[in-house]
């Protein structure tokens, strides 16, 4: 049961993540006019998923939880699939260092 509500928060977790980088940083802004704003963006993205690894401790599992419900919710969104990959794996990458 206890497992059940962690996946339940951590997909939660994931999927409010995607939808405030959605909304600093929507799908339809071309990338090369502001990269400033998508680094920003991309930084508390991993920022704020660190500090829910580290208060949660996840592991493998867990990760790997938080990672596919992110990348579908970006999918959704509407960002390329090249897109989502490549912030997706920098956001595991992040949270797998902790």
């Amino acid at each position: 049961m206890l497992k059940r509500l962690l996946s339940k928060e951590v997909e939660d977790f994931a999927t409010s993540l995607a939808l405030d980088f959605a909304k600093r940083f929507p799908a339809d802004k071309p990338v090369n006019p502001r990269p400033i704003g998508l680094a920003k963006a991309v930084d508390d993205v991993c920022n704020r998923a660190t500090e829910f690894q580290r208060s949660r401790k996840l592991g493998m599992y867990g990760k790997a939880k938080m990672g596919t419900a992110f990348k579908l919710q970006l999918k959704e969104s509407g960002y390329p699939d090249e897109f989502v990959d490549e912030l997706t794996q920098r956001l595991l990458i992040r949270i797998s260092g902790v």
